[in-house]
């Protein structure tokens, strides 16, 4: 029998992991092997690590005037770009890519610290602007002079001193608009496989020529995963209704709450990351990237789902990804590889090759404290306890007043949300 690439994966994962995580926690078994018997009992138990994990992922959010700050700051760049370059304001598209697009956009640990935002300019003009990529790629950093841009490899980062955030700003233009000739000197292994209509050609200016990428691709594939089910939806309905009905639990944030596990996955596997860096157990500079993470965890979703996988709790998902991870990155010819499923031929871990092995083992140490952290939160089974070791693990401060349990957070009523929105 055939499977995909990501079930294959995750059967290869499979074989090369130890026991499943959740199987070696005896209080998380039992109450799984009890399900069908006493359904209250269960909900109520596995209530206490989803309300623990839930809040961690709320505290964790980005707040809505950040990302309404992060919206006006596309437009002023799309601004800066109309004036200076004296291009038509319709032929310019400014869009998330990267954690704003795929919505697992986090803050960080350290208090005052700024996060990233990574948007690309996507130019429609004419085919005469994909001919002379530097030339593109300067034009725009020179548009943008008054906002001190810095140029990167393959973006402009702009400070925004005043705000939270920077931006990290790709140029590109659609891959369709590129003439065969330039499309056929292009790097030939890098072409467009999933998601082609969404693909840009982007400038790599170590190499001065265009490079095909393609970041809406990639959220839209972290989109249509999350969306594919693996919970049972007998478990999902309940966790509805408790969340209604239960005082002690906060209304999850309602963009990403618990139940959507891929993306609260992400989210917590990354500050875990970043709480790593700040516990001094990896070194910030071989921390595991972001899209590494990304496209680890969607693979593994997309291959447990291509096998007709189940489970009984979003809190079983989040464990068994944490325990699949370390088995996900293949090697292939001697060298490791986490393959972009948009882009054949690129390899998000190319610099693991490059550097005597030190960011695989600075991903594998992070992977191996994730598992003994998620181990010793989902043996615990004390309200308390849980909540207490959920913040230590995740960087939470202790709520004031002395409670016992993590802060309960208090979201805004909703609001609409206008049709150019970017981070939504």
């Amino acid at each position: 029998m055939s499977h995909t690439k990501s079930a294959n994966l995750v059967i290869h994962a499979e074989q090369g992991r130890p026991a499943r995580l959740t199987k070696a926690l005896g209080s998380f078994t039992d109450i799984r092997e009890n399900f069908a018997a006493d359904a209250k009992t269960q909900r109520l138990e596995y209530r206490h690590w989803a309300q623990a994990l839930n809040e961690a992922n709320v505290h964790i959010t980005v707040g809505d005037d950040e990302v309404e700050a992060a919206k006006e700051a596309y437009q002023e760049v799309a601004m800066q770009l109309a004036a200076n370059l004296f291009w038509p304001p319709e032929t310019i598209s400014i869009l998330p890519q990267g954690s704003a697009s795929t919505r697992t956009l986090i803050r960080s640990p350290n208090g005052g610290e700024k996060f990233d935002i990574d948007a690309v300019c996507q130019v429609d003009i004419s085919r005469v602007e994909a001919t002379d990529p530097m030339a593109f790629f300067e034009s725009i950093g020179q548009a943008l002079v008054e906002l001190e841009a810095e140029a990167k490899r393959r973006c402009w980062c702009i400070p925004f001193p005043r705000q939270p955030f920077y931006l990290e700003f790709t140029p590109s233009v659609p891959l369709k608009t590129v003439p065969a000739q330039t499309l056929y000197a292009m790097a030939p292994r890098y072409r467009a496989s999933r998601y082609e209509h969404t693909a840009l050609a982007v400038v790599d200016t170590p190499t001065k020529s265009w490079k095909t990428s393609n970041p809406a691709g990639i959220s839209q594939w972290v989109d249509d995963t999350a969306k594919r089910p693996l919970i049972l939806n007998v478990v999902k309905e309940a966790f509805a209704a408790d969340r209604a009905l239960a005082s002690v639990a906060p209304v999850p944030d309602q963009a990403v709450e618990i139940t959507d596990t891929l993306r609260v996955a992400i989210r917590l596997f990354k500050r875990h990351r970043d709480m790593c860096v700040r516990r001094g157990i990896i070194d910030a500079g071989t921390k595991p990237i972001s899209i590494i993470i990304v496209t680890l965890l969607t693979t593994c979703y997309e291959g447990l789902a291509d096998l007709n996988r189940s489970f009984e709790h979003p809190v079983e998902l989040l464990a068994e990804l944490g325990a699949f991870l370390p088995h996900l990155v293949f090697t292939l010819d001697g060298k490791h590889r986490v393959d972009n499923p948009t882009v054949e031929g690129e390899n998000f871990a190319e610099k693991w090759n490059d550097d005597q092995g030190e960011r695989y083992r600075s991903f594998m140490t992070w992977c191996e404290t994730l598992s003994a952290d998620l181990k010793t939160i989902l043996a615990l089974t004390d309200p308390q306890a849980i909540s207490k070791r959920v913040r230590e693990v995740f960087g939470i401060p202790a709520p004031a007043g002395g409670s016992s349990g993590l802060t309960t957070f208090q979201p805004p009523a909703p609001r609409a949300t206008p049709a150019s929105s970017g981070l939504a």
